[in-house]
């Protein structure tokens, strides 16, 4: 029996069986796998990755959630994956969601009964471009989804994009559970305040935040001038981005609001510059900035008077970071050797991994990256308000310098003066809560039911940021744009839902709010590493070759 098995033991000795068992086992390893819910994003960002907020959304839907999904099978090739990808998602969700969603596949290519569905159920076909060498051509395509919970309905026309469909379907979710409900959000409006519409120039411009993303999540938003309209009951967050004169009667108002329990939101703009259209100036963009000089608001010396009798002081003047601010312009040698983008400092980068963002605060330990274009530094007065409590939740580097009026933020100009720290890391966003005194605390009031602290039982909430430009309509210029879309405004989104007590959703809008900056490498790496894969592959050949003479020769 040895003897008849021998030439199979002979055979296993060989070098190549074991190479041979080696490639058969990876082939059959990839294809249990390729059937395996066994998906890991290993990515900073982690786009792809579902979070909990998904698993605490569903786990708590009072009513069954279907899922209709339209996806037409033919489509052009480079989007097949993609297309595979989302799919997969929507499956993995299913799961997770267990008897609270039903999820259906419709294909709108292979059944005319399925894109009449489509089509009734209000998804719109999307044109995708088909591109070769000699040709190129446009085809339609169904590529949504609707969501029906209860006897309300989302329509999704284009859910498509693997990294942002869940924060689709979980804010599509919310919306529908709170489809008859108030926001409870005003925006503060005024001449001096950042334009909630459509012109004028993009930096002092808001419409994309104020009237179309905020819409979006939460329905309509009450747009208030605090001079001439009371706040209405049942506010709960006030937003003011910029800075405007107010009256005794606005003040009041707004007092009485915060002493009632009432959340503001503050982004300040304690300092002034206009930009102009000569080209390159700035270096950001071609037509569209130009070199400033920056002086003190004027019509911000009301609103930082208010703030610092509630403990919080908004410097006028413009903080820039040398080592952590965001790289923009043309490429160009900035060391020898290295070419890249030149960091412009007034717009600065805060980041978790070097703890610029506070790592503990809900309002920043999801958060991965913030720009801040332009902003003021913060102080905290914690002896004016003794039963309140401040946090720092955004800083500057150690190195950032403070610079008053005037400050010049053209390209050149800056590289012309060297930035030297002065004070830092200095506070750019901050927040507050607790019990607080009246501004009108040592006014005598015969009015019964003006309140001279904050109301007992509730607590008065700032959060206060020094850059008015963080969701600027600025930063929807190309250049810019993921950074408004995954980073800025997902935190302030974030940010109310912290202030109305609502968490589900702050990991999903957070994962992607990684600002991701491409380093240059220093000229002596970029050689190393140009050379190890050059010579990598002839040095094991020469390797093995000599262990195979030695041997042979022994």
């Amino acid at each position: 029996m040895k003897e008849l098995f021998r030439p199979l033991l002979d055979i296993s000795k060989s070098p190549w069986f074991g190479f041979a068992n080696g490639i058969l086992l990876f082939i059959l390893l990839n294809g249990l796998f390729s059937y395996a819910p066994c998906k890991l994003d290993l990515s900073r960002s982690g786009r792809f990755q579902i979070t909990n907020s998904t698993k605490n959304v569903l786990k708590e839907l009072n009513e069954p959630l279907f899922i209709d999904a339209f996806y037409s099978s033919e489509i052009p090739g480079e989007y097949k994956t993609r297309l595979e990808l989302t799919k997969e998602l929507l499956k993995e969700i299913s799961k997770i969601g267990k008897e609270n969603v039903h999820l259906r596949f419709y294909d709108p290519s292979s059944s005319e009964e399925d894109s009449r569905k489509a089509l009734e159920m209000g998804i719109e076909p999307q044109i995708l471009q088909k591109t070769s060498r000699d040709s190129a051509s446009v085809k339609q395509a169904f590529m949504g989804i609707v969501l029906t919970l209860g006897h309300k309905t989302e329509v999704l026309s284009l859910a498509f994009f693997t990294e942002d469909l869940e924060y689709q379907i979980l804010s599509s979710i919310r919306k529908m559970e709170k489809q008859d409900q108030d926001s409870g959000i005003v925006l503060l409006k005024s001449e001096a305040n950042l334009n909630f519409q459509e012109q004028g120039s993009p930096k002092d411009r808001v419409e994309i935040f104020a009237r179309r993303i905020l819409r979006g999540e939460y329905g309509p938003i009450l747009e208030l001038d605090l001079e001439r309209d009371p706040i209405p009951p049942g506010t709960e967050i006030i937003i003011w981005i910029g800075a405007s004169p107010l009256s005794t009667s606005a003040v009041k108002r707004l007092d009485q609001f915060l002493m009632n329990g009432g959340s503001l939101i503050l982004l300040a703009k304690t300092m002034e510059f206009k930009t102009n259209t000569e080209r390159g100036s700035f270096g950001i963009m071609p037509n569209d900035l130009g070199a400033g000089l920056a002086q003190k608001n004027p019509d911000s010396e009301e609103m930082v008077r208010i703030l610092e009798h509630y403990g919080i002081r908004i410097n006028s003047d413009i903080v820039f970071d040398p080592d952590y601010s965001l790289p923009m312009g043309s490429v160009i040698e900035i060391e020898p050797g290295v070419l890249g983008k030149y960091p412009y400092p007034p717009w600065i980068v805060s980041e978790q991994k070097i703890t610029t963002l506070d790592p503990e605060s809900p309002f920043t330990k999801n958060q991965e990256s913030l720009v801040l274009p332009w902003s003021s530094s913060i102080l905290f007065l914690p002896e004016k308000q003794k039963n309140a409590s401040f946090t720092s939740l955004i800083r500057s580097g150690p190195e950032a310098e403070s610079r008053t009026e005037p400050v010049s933020l053209g390209e050149k100009q800056i590289l012309s003066v060297p930035i030297h720290a002065n004070g830092g890391p200095f506070h750019l966003g901050v927040y507050a809560e607790g019990k607080f005194t009246s501004y009108f605390s040592e006014v005598k009031t015969q009015d019964p039911d003006f309140l001279l602290e904050t109301k007992p039982g509730k607590k008065t909430k700032f959060l206060v940021l020094g850059s008015p430009y963080i969701v600027s309509d600025l930063l929807a210029f190309p250049e810019f744009s993921e950074i408004l879309k995954n980073a800025n405004i997902p935190f302030l989104l974030n940010a109310i839902d912290i202030l109305r007590g609502e968490t589900d959703l702050l990991e999903v809008r957070s994962k992607g709010s990684a600002v991701l900056k491409m380093k240059s490498l220093p000229f002596y790496i970029e050689t190393a590493i140009s050379l190890f894969h050059l010579f990598l592959i002839p040095l094991l050949v020469g390797i093995y070759a000599f262990r195979r003479l030695k041997k042979r020769n022994s």
